[in-house]
């Protein structure tokens, strides 16, 4: 079986931008920021948020009369786009059932770089895990095969289990699909490149790579690879790959370091733990993330629920053959993605629970990186990024179906904001861009 993120070690335990080098200095404090005189959220600049919600997730607190979890699906997958900008309340719209999309995966997804268009990965596998026996309304599309020939044209059209990759146009006035891709491969993962024009899928069995062309996604390449369900990450410079890959079994996963040339991505080596560093992979290390100036990445240890308070372990990527040469002990009741601010000083990451989640703060400018505090957030946190400018800090709830927003005090402060961002049921992914403003 493959390995799967929060949602996957989710079940397993019911079971069982910018890139900018430079560090950001002169933030504004809360009470001179622009939304703190306005009774909405604000953002500095114009940007844009795309919430891909998985209806699937409520099952986990649907009970049937005799107190059983209630499998039948009863919701349909949704998205929310959110433009936000300094002088307008948020503008959001929700759309339902026209985009899969699902929690057993990275809670990331793609955006261009002009702010136009999002791209959402969906996957069919559910191996043995919770999810695998839910009900779907009968007569409901679910797999590649059960489309039909003129479906991928039609806006309502969500197969939950279906391996497809959706172009949607975030500034229509109702968020539309305006391409679907279906894959005989599952995708997991969708990233934009840094040179702005090329979008990186991971797969179950490959590596791809796409392009937007005339508002349709073209596929460029396609690398075969054999480590496992990927979770991966883009060095800022474009030529690197790190993924995170194993199978939802008792093995550790393992942690794989790839070369992107010519739009093939080629496997160069493993990641290893360094001798001496006091920490391992498990079966549910999986999500990581890469430091805005590609020195480091940040890896998930456990990204189950409940399990002990559990280690970021830490890569250097400067070295010729990256290993793990650190690590931050019992960071927290499982982690689930992290975000880097722009000062280069302070990262971010969720911990989960199912009800009560909390965010870890992050001092990676010291040696060795350390944990800072815990902030309250809801529950089972999953997408999390900072504004360009880092004045904000965005996170989404599965658990509350909505988007929290924290302030940021100086270089490592965060404060909760009473106010957020709804979404549609159940958000697992969440990615962040500049909102599209015609020429």
């Amino acid at each position: 079986m493959k390995k799967l993120t929060l949602a996957c070690v989710l079940c397993v335990v019911f079971l069982r931008v910018s890139n900018s080098e430079e560090p950001v200095t002169g933030l504004r404090r809360p009470a001179e920021q622009p939304d703190a005189s306005r009774p909405y959220i604000t953002t500095q600049s114009p940007i844009t948020l795309l919430s891909a919600n998985d209806a699937e997730v409520d099952f986990l607190w649907r009970r049937t009369r005799e107190g059983l979890r209630d499998r039948e699906m009863k919701s349909q997958d949704s998205i929310t786009v959110i433009h936000l900008g300094p002088d307008h309340p948020p503008i959001s719209r929700t759309v339902y059932g026209t985009v899969p999309s699902t929690i057993l995966g990275t809670p990331t997804m793609a955006m261009s770089s002009d702010g136009r268009y999002g791209i959402i990965a969906n996957h069919g596998f559910r191996g043995t895990t919770a999810f695998a026996g839910l009900i779907y309304p009968s007569g409901t599309p679910l797999t590649n095969a059960d489309i039909r020939p003129g479906d991928l044209t039609r806006q309502q059209l969500a197969p939950p289990l279906s391996n497809m990759l959706s172009l949607i146009d975030l500034a229509a006035p109702n968020p539309k699909v305006v391409d679907r891709v279906l894959l005989d491969d599952g995708p997991i993962h969708v990233l934009p490149h840094p040179d702005g024009k090329r979008f990186v899928v991971g797969a179950i069995e490959s590596f791809y790579v796409f392009e937007i062309q005339n508002g349709k996604l073209v596929q460029i390449s396609r690398s075969p690879q054999e480590h496992g369900l990927p979770c991966f990450w883009i060095t800022p410079n474009g030529d690197h790959i790190i993924a995170t890959q194993g199978h939802v079994d008792d093995n550790p996963s393992r942690i794989h370091w790839y070369e992107l040339v010519d739009n093939e991505v080629r496997h160069l080596s493993e990641v290893k733990v360094k001798e001496g560093v006091d920490t391992k992979l498990t079966s549910a290390s999986y999500i990581l993330r890469v430091s805005l100036d590609g020195k480091l990445a940040l890896v998930c240890q456990d990204a189950g629920l409940f399990p002990p308070l559990c280690d970021i372990p830490i890569v250097d990527l400067t070295l010729p053959k990256p290993a793990i040469t650190s690590v931050i002990k019992n960071a927290g009741p499982g982690i689930e993605s992290f975000a880097f601010h722009p000062n280069g000083k302070m990262a971010v990451a969720t911990c989960l629970a199912q009800h009560k989640n909390s965010i870890a703060v992050l001092d990676i400018a010291s040696k060795p990186a350390r944990l800072l505090y815990h902030i309250d957030a809801s529950g089972i946190g999953q997408g999390i990024e900072f504004t360009p400018e880092g004045d904000k800090l965005f996170v989404g709830s599965a658990a509350a179906s909505r988007i929290e927003v924290y302030d940021v005090d100086g270089e490592y402060g965060l404060r909760k904001n009473q106010k957020f961002l709804k979404t549609g049921r159940s958000h697992c992914s969440l990615t962040m861009g500049p909102r599209y403003l015609p020429k």
